[in-house]
């Protein structure tokens, strides 16, 4: 399968699944308090590593920096033929796990071969091995299923990942087969014509996914000349009927493709089992390396595909399903090596902020739209794109100019403003505790999570990029937010079923015969006059007017948008209060009174002292109203009341002390009726 594009809830600067840390003699940072002079010191550790060549290991990392809540263990090593491993030891899982990528994608696909990368990982997936152990043959993935096991693979631009897991008594034999799998493939040409039509197959599930259509409607409409202009998932056209015709033999280019670029020292490897580290690294060095080291070179691409001639410039795009939305792209330069400050993650969290002030409130509050969409397009190696989306109404399919100028106005607020430490110390911190008090994710998730990105961190961060940053830099979100200007936007807006420019008798006509939202929206699939040639996509991409781009360049500030009020929440000391004397911390009985016209009711409410704090259950004083108001003390109502609350509280393991209970009888002006120390908890 080919990636392109993912959805992410968010990341400090280019990688998934913030989605770890902490060795015996490392700790993670306790969310120090925030000043504007000192921000979190960094609690990277030099790295512990040790070598011996003689087991064909170049570099040992034990020092790998986890989240106290992790008890997996974990070792990186360096492996002979450079191959880079980590290894996880978890003796409760019940899967176990590998995941290995390769540092080459469909952005390296030769010129006459689009989804030739594709086609590589289909067939690998499917090879089948031949050796001594199985000298008739074996297919990796038959055995997996035959195991417990699952399996996936995905090319993406720059690289491309396999990941499975199985039951574990079954992990050694499995690497053995997959390791062999990468040194020697059986690449038959019967097995080429069938991969070929399954990527066709594929291709023709993908015409109708709107996310498809746009992955590739951006790529379409980049520079020609870029790779990343390519048509990297591939189908019959591009894979056999064009080959054909130009007398090019798939088969063999496919093995070349392989041969050239399968090589240990662009590969990562992820292994996760029952076994002690040193049983893995064991296992490991036996298997993978014997693994081919080529000494080839990882491609970049420092030239974006958007260059300047083809920014300032809007598409319309008119989708399969019903759906709106705006996406305001800036093309950026890749920001993965700023994961330890996250520029980029400052930026989009003030821009998907929610609260008072923020971007997405002014939206509402005009009803243009109902939540900012956290999105980013993948990046590559080299270059980048900041993105900013928008769920629209049908409202704000009226007003796109409108809302990208709002965001202008903040970005033009940010500008003003100045790169802000508290802000970042905050984001920094949160990221902090979501990383101190993470879970250990399942196998299958653990190795997907790191493989690539071992190829862009250094083995120490791996379990920790995502979370820990430890930089403060403003001078690379000041350099980040000069390049948020209209000359660099790229503006593309989505939606079916807008009701404007249809008269009321033809929509009324239209309520009676076939469905409304279908027949309101044909006024936008008209204004598409473009089709996109890969999935026929019906589009329009024209410039976006001088008159139009000179009002964004001087928008004011807009008295609406502000930075986020400080976050008052985040908690400076996370360990619990001890005391040498339990009894000590018990506190007197807390009396609560609560007056209204009709009723005086005094309560106590016997509370606790827990880590420093005391909590009075304020829900107490609801009930003694509500107790009041209803019931007259004596009725058989108000008892099966006490009663019915009383099992409420014992849930609760509170108690509560009625005293000098009253009611004012208004309607037969009688007499105040005392009713006193109704016990009703313990």
């Amino acid at each position: 399968m080919v990636i392109f594009l993912f959805i992410f809830p968010k990341d400090t600067d280019g990688f998934k699944n913030k989605k770890r840390r902490l060795s015996s003699d490392v700790t993670v940072p306790q969310c120090t308090p925030r000043s504007p002079s000192q921000g979190q010191s960094s609690t990277e550790t030099r790295p512990g590593t040790s070598s011996d060549s003689s087991t064909g290991v170049i570099k040992k990392y034990d020092d790998i920096v986890k989240s106290p809540n992790d008890k997996r263990e974990y070792r990186g090593l360096q492996l002979a033929n450079r191959l880079k491993v980590l290894l996880i030891s978890d003796t409760t899982t019940d899967k176990s796990a590998a995941a290995l990528d390769v540092n080459i994608g469909f952005l390296s696909d030769p010129d006459e071969l689009p989804g030739l990368a594709h086609l590589c990982e289909h067939m690998l997936s499917l090879a089948i091995v031949k050796y001594d152990k199985y000298p008739n043959g074996i297919e990796f993935r038959r055995f997996l299923s035959t195991h417990g096991g699952l399996y996936y693979a995905f090319t993406f631009m720059d690289h491309t990942s396999y990941y499975f897991s199985l039951l574990p008594q079954h992990l050694a034999k499995v690497l053995d087969i997959f390791a062999r799998l990468l040194m020697s493939p059986q690449f038959t040409e019967m097995a080429t014509g069938r991969e070929l039509s399954s990527i066709n197959s594929e291709h023709q599930n993908n015409a109708s996914s709107d996310i498809w259509r746009l992955i590739q409607l951006n790529k379409s409409t980049a520079d020609p000349k870029h790779p990343y202009h390519k048509f990297g998932a591939g189908n019959k056209e591009t894979l056999e009927i064009i080959p054909k015709e130009k007398g090019i033999n798939v088969h063999k280019e496919v093995l070349k493709f392989h041969q050239k670029w399968y090589s240990s020292n662009i590969m990562t490897l992820i292994v996760m089992g029952k076994e002690s580290l040193d049983e893995l690294e064991k296992m490991v060095l036996k298997l993978f390396s014997a693994v081919e080291d080529k000494s080839v070179t990882a491609p970049t691409w420092p030239d974006h595909p958007f260059p300047p001639h083809l920014r300032a410039k809007r598409t319309y795009y008119y989708p399969v399903k019903h759906l709106r939305f705006l996406s305001i792209d800036f093309p950026i330069p890749d920001m993965r090596k700023h994961y330890k400050s996250g520029p980029r993650y400052y930026l989009s969290q003030l821009l998907e902020h929610k609260g008072p002030g923020s971007l997405l409130s002014v939206l509402k509050a005009r009803g243009w739209s109902n939540n900012l969409i956290p999105s980013r397009r993948i990046d590559a190696r080299g270059f980048a794109f900041f993105t900013v989306q928008v769920d629209l109404t049908e409202a704000g399919v009226d007003h796109i100019d409108e809302i990208v100028e709002l965001v202008f106005q903040y970005i033009a607020m940010l500008k003003k403003q100045g790169p802000q430490r508290r802000v970042w110390e905050e984001q920094r911190d949160l990221l902090a505790l979501e990383f101190r008090f993470r879970d250990a994710p399942d196998a299958l998730i653990a190795v997907e999570a790191h493989a690539h990105k071992l190829q862009d961190v250094p083995m120490q961060d791996i379990l920790s990029a995502s979370y820990l940053m430890t930089e403060w830099r403003p001078d690379l979100i000041e350099n980040l937010l000069e390049l948020l200007t209209p000359d660099n936007v790229r503006v593309e807006v989505g939606a079916k079923g807008i009701i404007k420019d249809i008269d009321q008798t033809a929509l009324k006509e239209t309520l009676d015969s076939i469905d409304w939202v279908e027949r309101c929206s044909r006024c936008f699939e008209k204004k598409c006059t473009q089709t996109e040639p890969w999935y026929g996509t019906k589009y329009l991409q024209e410039d976006i007017d001088k008159e139009t781009l000179a009002k964004w360049k001087a928008v004011e500030l807009n008295p609406e948008l502000h930075l986020p009020l400080p976050n008052e929440f985040i908690p400076a000391r996370l360990e619990l209060e001890k005391s040498s004397d339990p009894t000590a911390d018990a506190i007197a009985p807390v009396i609560i009174k609560v007056l209204l016209t009709d009723t005086v009711c005094v309560c106590q409410a016997y509370t606790a002292k827990v880590g420093g704090n005391n909590y009075q259950w304020v829900h107490i004083e609801q009930f003694a109203v509500d107790v009041g108001l209803v019931y007259k003390p004596g009725d058989t109502n108000f008892e099966q009341f006490l009663k019915d609350y009383d099992s409420q509280l014992q849930q609760r393991k509170r108690s509560i002390v009625f005293g000098d209970y009253n009611i004012n009888l208004l309607e037969n002006n009688k007499r105040l009726t005392e009713y006193k120390n109704q016990d009703i908890g313990c």
